[in-house]
């Protein structure tokens, strides 16, 4: 009986729970499941930007899949705003690729980059560059502006036509300072254009999103450790 007893007495000892190892212990498995949902979105956002400088677009011109309806409105749109196709582009990001269809203005002074998008709307980005290393860029219908050095990036939330028209206003302010943009012929004047983008900017116009996404996966990890923290002095 005495032996009988003191199991009884050791069983209740090992479910005796206060409600501070409780609240520990919910607070652990609840950074867990952040963990879980935001780390790897975060580590993907992050292996995308980290490469963005030394990522090229290539020329993906009859092999790259059939645009999106969407895509493809926005092609159409642009064509009937004074620009001519040039190609189709790929850019290897980790885990994806990402295809994209390139048209020039008549006048050869921009040229603009349409990307599909998932779940949100696709990308418009009308880009212009100069001799001198000075860059305009207009993107629709969402980003973040961004002004440094050598580089002004503007975002229009209208139509594709009123980025355009914002566009170009802005490249013939600037060509009053900077003269005669660089012309864009043919595909490969655009992907020369765009390496130089790259390795001059490596992606700063992404830093607000990479930290948005940085940014709740770090609070996880950092609540993960508290939460352990509290398991062991709880004990």
């Amino acid at each position: 009986m005495a032996v009988r007893g003191g199991l009884g007495r050791a069983q209740a000892r090992r479910i005796d729970v206060t409600p501070g190892q409780l609240s520990a212990i919910g607070t652990l498995i609840f950074s867990l499941v952040l963990l879980v949902l935001l780390v790897p979105g975060a580590i993907q956002s992050w292996r995308t930007y980290a490469g963005v400088g030394a990522r090229r677009q290539e020329d993906a011109t009859g092999r790259a899949p059939d645009p999106s309806p969407d895509r493809a409105r926005r092609v159409a749109m642009c064509e009937t705003l004074g620009y001519r196709r040039l190609g189709e582009t790929i850019t290897r990001i980790p885990g994806i690729d990402v295809f994209g269809t390139v048209l020039a203005a008549d006048d050869g002074w921009a040229y603009v980059l349409l990307a599909d998008g998932s779940p949100e709307p696709g990308l418009t980005g009308f880009y212009t560059a100069w001799p001198d290393g000075r860059w305009l860029g207009t993107i629709h219908p969402r980003g973040h502006p961004l002004e440094i050095p050598g580089l002004s990036l503007h975002v229009e939330t209208g139509t594709v036509a009123t980025a355009e028209a914002a566009h170009r206003e802005s490249l013939i302010r600037l060509a009053q300072e900077h003269g005669p943009p660089r012309l864009v012929r043919d595909l490969a004047d655009v992907l020369a254009l765009d390496a130089d983008y790259r390795i001059r900017f490596g992606g700063r116009e992404l830093r607000p999103l990479v930290i948005r996404a940085i940014a709740p996966a770090a609070i996880a990890v950092l609540l993960t450790v508290i939460a352990v923290a509290l398991v062991l002095v709880a004990r």
